[in-house]
């Protein structure tokens, strides 16, 4: 009798150990992620993993306290672990929805997102509900009334029930994510070493991630099922069953959120500080509360008019890669898209197209009717014109930077594969306004060629129209109350982009960055930028490539407003005359651009940084889009 009553003491002293041992794991497992958490998403981890430990110590205590005949202890520690392990469940699905809140733009399907989250409300609200029924039953003990009927018919029901459908569709994603992969390492295979490396590593990180998950769920429900069978009374709740259940979950939960979140990528690194980057796939810059400014006095008047009929001149996605299509064939057949930059295209291009019409070419697509944008890109015209409409799909494509894109306008299947999956995408139709194709040129520089420009390859002049439009500059009359020209269109931008802010809270401008950065040293650029950040709108920059930014920021640390330079002086003029202290006006633009904290180039780099971590959705995106075309396979020619 002794020996077995030593026997059975040795086992459940040594239980014991191995419950503190798997608690001591979940707190070096949260340590050690809060410590790597570099993004929300990682100290949301941190903190779930936390709240994990507490649930194993709160375990640990109550046996304690039942072994040592504490009782009334002992039921308060066992309620608290009920509560504790009830809210690691929703916080685990909280976790596993943030983790996909990624996914659902790269799978274009923002609906599941949706769905998830809605699901995860029903049970909260269930949850609530049970827990207001069972407030009664806690006053008067041993009667079971009506409220408590329906708490347990909640609990044994409807919230199993939700946990399902949401573990379903979680399931789903996962299973088309890697189906994705799948199918485009197939279709890459051979084609290229970092394509084939891209796509390996984010298939990986899937499967891990998955696998993560798997862990978790299924941790969760065995402690679920031991808690249920030590209510039921089919073993105790201090039974070994129920201990090994509990020194699972502990464990299991620690390795599979660190697979789950991808901390398991800091494993050997040293620790980096925490940042407020977002959790989301997001490049934009912090964007202040929106000022826009009133209009000039000039409300019912012509050139609000004008403003208004400018503002109007919006071009879609699919128009603009259909001009694109026509560059080289029927329209400037010399175009080379390595070379001609948006100043040539203009000249040779669009002033052509339009002289019959005497209009621009943004009303000549939309044949007079006024088509809004959601947008506006600021780009100067010494850029490639590839890399100008590369900019508007990559933002179209939610990228940051362009050099794929670019590389895939570089030849026409690389322009078909591009078309066909910025249909996929849905984007074919966003609507942007761009300079050169809103502004008649036929009413300002089409007569005349001033500074000799010609044709970087024929070497030929750019030609000059003989249109006859009559021709209005900043200075041409009439004139309003403050000097300005009222036919210009050129000395209208500032009061477009209020009106056109004032209309969509949501409008936006785009900051096409060309691989010289030359667009911070032009004059109307950065009035742009400026206006735009005043005025509090959401400012995108999309630039070549990392390297490219790296290389040349420090050319931005000395920025003058004084020294930017404009196709015509009497632009520069009219801009210096707008700013009265011009000394505060370059500090804050160099705060604008260069700012630590808020600055232009601070958020870029920060999406960049993000999208490194998020290099499975990244990935991903490009993969479901080359799997849902016909020529998808040039995205993998071109990957860089």
């Amino acid at each position: 009798m002794g020996d077995i009553s030593y026997y059975l003491r040795y086992h459940a002293d040594m239980d014991f150990l191995i419950l503190m041992a798997c608690t001591a794991v979940a707190a070096c497992g949260a340590m050690w992620v809060w410590c790597h958490a570099s993004t929300p998403h990682l100290l949301q981890a941190s903190g779930f993993l936390v709240l994990n430990w507490i649930e194993g110590l709160t375990y640990t205590s109550w046996i304690i306290a039942f072994f040592s005949g504490n009782i009334e202890t002992g039921y308060f520690l066992l309620d608290l672990k009920v509560v504790l392990h009830v809210c690691e469940i929703v916080m685990l699905q909280i976790l596993v929805q943030n983790r996909l809140q990624s996914i659902w733009p790269a799978l274009n399907q923002p609906r599941c997102g949706v769905w998830l989250n809605r699901i995860l409300w029903a049970e909260l609200a269930l949850l609530t509900l049970g827990t207001l029924a069972l407030i009664p039953d806690a006053i008067q003990r041993g009667k079971l009334g009506i409220l408590m009927y329906i708490a347990l018919a909640a609990f044994a029901l409807f919230i199993p029930c939700c946990f399902v459908i949401w573990m379903l569709l979680v399931f789903a994603t996962l299973c088309r994510v890697l189906t994705i992969f799948h199918a485009a390492q197939q279709m890459a295979q051979g084609v290229s070493f970092e394509s084939g490396k891209a796509l390996r590593r984010s298939r990986r990180a899937a499967l891990l991630q998955g696998l993560g998950l798997v862990i978790s769920l299924a941790s969760t429900c065995t402690l679920v099922l031991s808690f249920v069978n030590a209510l039921l009374g089919i073993v105790d709740v201090a039974d070994t069953f129920t201990e090994l259940a509990q020194c699972v979950n502990l464990v299991t939960h620690t390795i599979g959120v660190i697979l789950l979140s991808g901390a398991y990528r800091f494993w050997g690194r040293v620790a980096e500080n925490h940042t407020s980057t977002d959790s989301c796939s997001c490049f934009k810059s912090v964007r202040p509360v929106r000022q826009v400014r009133p209009t000039r006095e000039i409300v019912g008047s012509e050139w609000e008019a004008i403003t208004q009929e400018l503002a109007g001149r919006g071009i879609s996605v699919q128009e603009l890669l259909l001009f694109y299509r026509r560059l080289g064939k029927d329209v400037m057949l010399s175009y080379r898209p390595n070379v001609h930059t948006t100043n040539d295209v203009v000249r040779q291009a669009i002033i052509p197209m339009t002289a019959a019409n005497g209009s621009s070419y943004a009303q000549l697509v939309n044949r007079g009717e006024p088509k809004m944008p959601q947008k506006m890109v600021t780009h100067n015209w010494s850029n490639l014109f590839r890399d100008l409409l590369a900019s508007v799909i990559a933002d179209a494509l939610e990228e940051h930077t362009f050099e794929l894109v670019s590389a895939l306008l570089s030849d026409e299947v690389g322009i078909n594969a591009l078309e066909q999956m910025i249909q996929v995408q849905g984007n074919l139709e966003d609507v942007y306004w761009i300079c050169a194709f809103a502004v008649n040129q036929h009413s300002g520089i089409c007569g005349a060629n001033p500074r000799a420009d010609v044709d970087p390859v024929t070497m030929l002049p750019h030609p000059v129209c003989s249109c006859g439009t009559p021709k209005f500059f900043n200075s041409t009359p009439p004139l309003n109350q403050h000097g300005e020209s009222i036919h210009c269109e050129m000395n209208k931008f500032d009061d477009m982009m209020s009106f056109l802010a004032c209309r969509d809270v949501s409008f936006a401008e785009v900051v096409a960055v060309d691989a010289s950065l030359e667009l911070f040293s032009r004059a109307w650029c950065m009035a742009e930028l400026f206006e735009a950040h005043r005025m509090g709108m959401t400012q995108i920059l999309l630039v070549r490539n990392k390297d490219t930014l790296l290389r040349r920021q420090h050319m931005l640390e000395g920025l003058r407003v004084q020294d930017m330079k404009a196709s015509r002086q009497q632009d520069v003029d009219v801009i210096l005359a707008k700013i009265p202290n011009k000394d505060a006006f370059n500090q804050r633009l160099r705060s604008l651009i260069l700012d630590r904290n808020v600055g232009l180039l601070t958020a870029w780099k920060q999406a960049d940084s993000l999208q490194q971590i998020e290099q499975l959705s990244h990935v991903l995106k490009w993969a479901r889009l080359s799997t849902s075309v016909e020529d998808g396979l040039q995205v993998w020619q071109n990957w860089v």
